[in-house]
């Protein structure tokens, strides 16, 4: 069964799902992709806590927590995360599980609070060039101009349901595309944060027990990318994922993930 709640975080509350209880293993801390919130590890969560207590947040300006600014940064992000941890789970070590996004809040949080984490699995990570980059920043990662006219929908429409719809249905596809509207005109927040972090700095300076899980999707080349920028990292391809990684895929992506964890 899966719960929900808020913890204080330093820029109003954090909302979080939760799942199983807590054995011998650290808690897990799912991480999520932008534009989205922990809804997007509803498939996955009861089959990540088979043997460990699962924690999924939304980031500030995400999902249920409180509204944010359409500027934040990933700094921002794993900050509250941070102290979501801490509030729940105490000092940690807790593993941690990042998927899109939620690979460079991953990567931050382990920076910023060393000893809070213990290993750490980056899924489908947006390792890309810093040309691409720029270019993404510059068409996504602007706050939405939305109008009277429904037309100005359709990019969220896209994104929540037209890639969605084959693999996980209208029903789940409908939800998604709800959540990344929760917070209006600051809904591209995640993504200005995300392709303005300096990437290539930032996992230089990784250390410790990381995984870099690559699936099968579009972010295949920019994952491998970013497995070269850390040293000592793990690069684990499962080719065989081709697509809803979360939802679909969710069996196979939770026993690959539980794989390095319990390694």
């Amino acid at each position: 069964m899966i719960t929900c709640g808020y913890r204080n975080g330093p820029d109003g509350q954090i909302h979080f799902r939760e799942a199983g209880e807590q054995g011998g293993a650290p808690p897990l801390i799912c991480l999520h992709p932008a534009p989205f919130s922990g809804l997007a590890f509803t498939n996955i969560l009861p089959h990540l806590a088979k043997d460990r207590r699962v924690i999924a947040p939304d980031f500030p300006g995400h999902g249920g927590s409180h509204p944010f600014s359409a500027q934040a940064s990933i700094d921002d992000y794993a900050k509250a995360m941070a102290a979501v941890i801490k509030s729940l789970c105490g000092a940690g070590p807790v593993d941690l599980f990042g998927f899109h996004t939620g690979t460079l809040v991953a990567t931050e949080l382990s920076l910023i609070a060393p000893g809070m984490v213990r290993r750490m699995v980056l899924c489908d990570v947006p390792g890309f060039a810093p040309d691409i980059r720029k270019s993404f920043l510059e068409s996504n990662g602007t706050p939405p101009s939305f109008t009277t006219d429904l037309s100005s929908l359709a990019p969220a429409w896209e994104r929540g349901v037209m890639r969605r719809i084959e693999s996980q249905g209208m029903g789940r596809s409908f939800a998604m595309f709800v959540e990344q509207l929760r917070h209006g005109e600051a809904m591209n927040a995640g993504f200005h944060a995300g392709f303005s972090y300096p990437l290539e700095d930032r996992l230089a300076r990784v250390g410790g027990d990381v995984t870099v899980l690559a699936s099968q999707s579009g972010l295949l080349e920019a994952t491998r990318r970013a497995a070269g920028l850390i040293q000592g990292a793990k690069l684990v391809e499962r080719l065989d994922i081709t697509r809803a990684v979360l939802d679909e895929a969710a069996p196979v992506t939770a026993n690959a993930v539980l794989a390095i964890l319990n390694g």
